[in-house]
């Protein structure tokens, strides 16, 4: 997504996006889940010394398999994100900003922000490590395949490691 800021001159100057992209525009996000929502973007670009603040918020729903139950269901994504663009122009290739060489900030040229790698980042680091349906899943059972969230089995819950079997011997024999 690009957004026009020929319109930020003066230092301080606000310019407001809201936008639905689809996901397609974002060929990176390809293996996050199925059945992507478009991607709902709210925010602002704040024009600073140095270039632009660009700050918001994204929303978005897809369908993810829970890492226990293997069972589809809808996630609702929602995070925020905020980045400050400086001007390529406006600087040299040595100048440091802030601590920052100027070639690990994110940078821009002309009258337009590429928001893309932004938002792309923002959605796969919200994405959660481990995808549960519920706090409370209970999974599967190991022995019949059950889904333990529908009905609980009749299975052996108490079957000991059979790797740490010698040590229960140990323990009957005392």
């Amino acid at each position: 997504m690009q957004i026009h800021i020929a319109t930020l001159s003066t230092v301080g100057s606000v310019l407001e996006f809201n936008e639905i992209v689809p996901i397609n525009r974002y060929p990176n996000l390809d293996h996050g889940g199925e059945n992507p929502s478009p991607v709902k973007l709210e925010g602002s670009v704040i024009k600073t010394e140095s270039g632009c603040l660009v700050s918001g918020n994204i929303a978005m729903s897809l369908t993810l398999t829970c890492t226990r139950c293997l069972t589809p269901f809808e996630y609702r994504l929602e995070t925020n994100f905020s980045e400050e663009f400086v001007n390529i122009l406006a600087t040299d290739d040595s100048a440091e900003k802030d601590g920052y060489l100027v070639d690990e900030l994110p940078t821009y040229v002309g009258d337009r922000l590429d928001l893309t790698e932004l938002i792309t980042e923002s959605i796969m680091l919200a994405m959660p490590m481990k995808v549960i349906c519920k706090k409370d899943c209970k999974g599967i059972c190991s022995e019949c395949g059950q889904l333990l969230n529908e009905k609980i089995c009749q299975c052996d819950q108490e079957k000991p490691d059979p790797r740490l079997a010698v040590l229960a011997d140990l323990l009957k024999n005392e």
